[in-house]
């Protein structure tokens, strides 16, 4: 990759992730880049279409361009398409809101959901990224991912824009999760990333020993209740093992199922 072109793409990721608009000065510091380089980005990003100065401001914030573009990206990946019967099943069978995470280590980034009658509505948007151990998504992937990646659960990071954060887990913690959805098959989540709602999750596979993702299941806490934990479990178990067979994963997953974390 040119050097210009990337440091195009950090001042877009810089956009991306901020709140509001940010200034030529706030931007040269905050990507440690002078300010005629960042300038001339801005500009090009301007130029096509891509950000822009609000009405009286000579600040910057990106236009709905790039989210057109990740919309019409997303419409057309054909894992989601793949996925999406398999998740309708699941909600349809149930009643809850079923839904697929896919794996960004060391984040999850929710790809599709199928809301369910007996459920209320998922707060987490397609596209949310939320970090792999706090949620039963992640959870479920734990024990068949590489030593290395593990041990890096326990540590700080970033995502690949370096803009958001993650906090490593403490690894006892992780190490004691690890047994338990090894023994399950399954992982839980009470009450854990919006409060007062359960989620039940299992691995999926798909091109590659690294899980692809996770299926989920996921309703409020009075509707998913710990004594039906082991039931939906088997449940979710199921969808996760079509899912992998949709998308071509059977053998890395039997693979996997073999090998002692």
């Amino acid at each position: 990759m040119s050097q210009t072109f990337s440091k195009g793409l950090k001042v877009l990721e810089a956009l991306a992730y901020s709140s509001e608009p940010k200034g030529l000065s706030e931007l040269s510091r905050e990507l440690d880049m002078n300010q005629s380089a960042v300038q001339r980005h801005l500009n090009a990003l301007v130029a096509a279409g891509y950000a822009e100065q609000p009405k009286g401001s000579r600040k910057y914030q990106l236009t709905t361009s790039l989210w057109e573009l990740g919309m019409r990206s997303i419409a057309d990946n054909s894992a989601r398409r793949l996925l999406r019967p398999t998740l309708r099943l699941g909600s349809q069978a149930t009643g809850y809101t079923c839904f697929f995470a896919m794996l960004t280590f060391p984040f999850v980034v929710y790809l599709e959901r199928v809301e369910g009658p007996r459920s209320q509505p998922h707060s987490a948007e397609i596209g949310t990224k939320i970090p792999l151990p706090g949620t039963a998504s992640g959870r479920a992937m734990m024990p068949y991912l590489p030593a290395s990646m593990r041990q890096a659960l326990s540590k700080d990071a970033t995502d690949w824009t370096g803009h958001l954060q993650y906090k490593g887990f403490p690894a006892d913690w992780i190490e004691e999760t690890i047994k338990e959805v090894r023994k399950t098959r399954y992982a839980v989540s009470q009450s854990g990333i919006r409060k007062g709602r359960n989620s039940i999750a299992a691995p999926v596979w798909a091109d590659s020993a690294l899980p692809f993702g996770s299926i989920v299941l996921t309703a409020g806490e009075d509707e998913l209740r710990p004594e039906a934990f082991p039931t939906i479990g088997a449940k979710v178990l199921e969808l996760a093992e079509e899912a992998t067979i949709s998308l071509g994963g059977a053998k890395f997953r039997n693979a996997a199922e073999l090998t002692p974390y």
